[in-house]
């Protein structure tokens, strides 16, 4: 619904100030182990979600839109080379459909054995930043 034009918007408009964005909540279920310890908010939420998407194959589960989750395992049994490059756009892609994220820097990938590959990243979020590692096997 349209703010009805009034001589205070024009004046706002004319002296460019804009209405502070309002960031909604993400307050959910705490979730460990398969089970709910409680709630919570904010970057702690965000941090949930990056791991559940991560943990989800993509096209997978008929309850998730196909927005939701991740491509890595079109990445098995690809040349570790190829998995080097392709999983830094795989998982940003993965994130970047969450709107509360920002940002997503591939700090480092690090081949850990034969067939996988270390991957730590930073998250950067409409409540801050944070890191995680993520194993990825080719």
């Amino acid at each position: 619904m349209e703010r009805p034009i009034t001589e205070d918007i024009k004046q706002e408009e004319l002296e460019g100030n804009q209405p502070e964005p309002v960031i909604e909540s993400s307050l959910t279920y705490k979730v460990e182990n398969g089970r709910i310890l409680g709630r919570i908010d904010s970057l702690e939420a965000v941090h949930q979600a990056v791991i559940k998407i991560l943990l989800t194959d993509r096209f997978v589960f008929e309850i998730y839109s196909d927005q939701y989750g991740n491509d890595l395992n079109d990445l098995i049994g690809k040349d570790i080379p190829f998995v080097k490059t392709a999983v830094e756009n795989v998982i940003k892609e993965a994130l970047l459909s969450d709107d509360r994220i920002d940002d997503v820097t591939i700090d480092s990938v690090e081949q850990t054995d034969r067939q996988a590959l270390s991957v730590s990243l930073t998250v950067s979020t409409l409540f801050g930043n944070f890191e995680i590692e993520k194993e990825v096997k080719a």
